[in-house]
């Protein structure tokens, strides 16, 4: 279990951040940093969902389940496509 629960609340944690920073990058038009941004959250995310199955069979039981990090961050990933689409239209309306 030691990092795995870590891991989860770094991935959590870190969702608003990556929200905002759609926002921000949409306001801005720069999509290329907010990509990599999304793509390293999605690989902490990934390593996370691996660690808490791992857990999981191994013990069977783990600290939280799989679905509990992969939710949040579908959440994630849809707001941060509406925020960036908004900000991009309103990046260009100015």
């Amino acid at each position: 279990m030691g990092i795995t629960i870590i891991l989860v609340y770094a991935t959590w944690g870190i969702a608003p951040v990556v929200v905002y920073q759609a926002l921000m990058a949409g306001l801005k038009g720069e999509g290329r940093g907010f990509a990599i941004l999304f793509a390293i959250y999605a690989a902490a995310v990934g390593v996370t969902w691996a660690s808490l199955t791992a857990d999981l069979a191994r013990t069977g039981f783990g600290p939280v389940s799989p679905p509990a990090v992969i939710a949040p961050a579908v959440a994630t990933a849809v707001l941060s496509a509406a925020l960036y689409v908004l900000g991009r239209k309103a990046g260009a309306d100015k």
